[in-house]
């Protein structure tokens, strides 16, 4: 049984469409099909389903989706060991992120590791911390920074800090020069929040339960972008942690003005680490990069 059989078939359980792993590897379906069939041959026994909506894994398909995605991890991990001993480290770092730490914490670490390691590839998902924190759990994943990330068992936070919660507004808007806020200020204006699984929004709407306050939920997003954009229009207010340490202008030109409330005034950032699994040398040296850089915040 050869690897490219193993890899073949890890894309398509990934994929669930045998046309889409076919692009992803370079090959054409036949080429696909034909090392499914090679693994079918082996295992004496049918792997996927066909059907008009593409393909579905057969029990027994899922039993070797769940050992090949480990083995190719570890087989990975054994060629960056090797790469490391030629004092070469390359490979893949997956990051999970809340999307409003990848300026602050993601993009300059990966531009400040790549100087040293230009030969590791990167790949950045972005989410709310339980879906990180799954995407960790499960393999997905090696490095989460988040916010209040959920307690597992599975799950090691390394490195934690607290930022600063500011308003986030246009240059012209009335409270754009204030030099503090409240949550009864801000609840006369319209707001521009992540939906209800996000910590901002969950920490907002309790603090505003608690000083009997009706906030106006005006747009429900979970794009970074769109919220500083409608921001910058003037369309809304945002709420959203500052680096305590070495912050630059925002490029959105948009004013930042602090937060004055028990609940909402600071945020605890955690990076974490899977517990049980061992991590790639390039996950472990980004890691500690990364690391320097959340604890220069304290």
């Amino acid at each position: 049984m050869q690897l490219r059989a193993l890899r073949y078939f890890s894309q398509v359980a990934k994929s669930g469409s045998l046309r889409e792993a076919a692009d992803k590897l370079f090959v054409t379906p036949t080429a696909v099909t034909r090392q499914i069939e090679l693994l079918e041959h082996y295992y004496g026994a049918s792997l996927i389903e066909r059907s008009p909506r593409g393909i579905k894994l057969t029990r027994e398909g899922e039993y070797l989706a769940q050992a090949v995605q480990a083995t190719l991890v570890e087989l990975d991990t054994v060629k960056e060991k090797i790469s490391a001993s030629q004092s070469i480290v390359s490979g893949s770092i997956r990051i999970s992120s809340a999307e409003s730490l990848i300026a602050a914490f993601i993009a300059p670490t990966i531009n400040d590791f790549r100087l040293l390691h230009p030969k590791v590839t990167f790949e950045v998902e972005v989410g709310s911390a339980p879906h990180l924190a799954e995407a960790l759990i499960s393999g997905k994943t090696d490095i989460v920074i988040s916010f209040y990330m959920p307690v597992s068992a599975e799950l090691q936070i390394t490195h934690s800090c607290s930022l600063k919660h500011k308003i986030l507004m246009s240059l012209h808007h009335p409270l754009s020069g204030k030099s503090f806020l409240t949550l009864r200020d801000i609840a006369q204006y319209p707001l521009a929040i992540p939906p209800s699984n996000f910590s901002v929004r969950q920490l907002l709407e309790s603090a505003a339960k608690r000083e009997a306050l009706s906030l106006d939920l005006r747009f429900i997003t979970n794009s970074t972008d769109v919220q500083k954009r409608l921001a910058a229009m003037g369309l809304a207010l945002i709420i959203m942690p500052q680096l305590n340490v070495d912050d630059t202008p925002d490029p959105d030109k948009l004013i930042a003005v602090s937060l004055s409330d028990a609940v909402m005034g600071t945020v605890k950032v955690d990076l974490g680490l899977p517990r049980q699994r061992t991590i790639s040398m390039a996950t472990k040296l980004f890691h500690e990069m990364l690391a320097r850089r959340v604890e220069a915040q304290n």
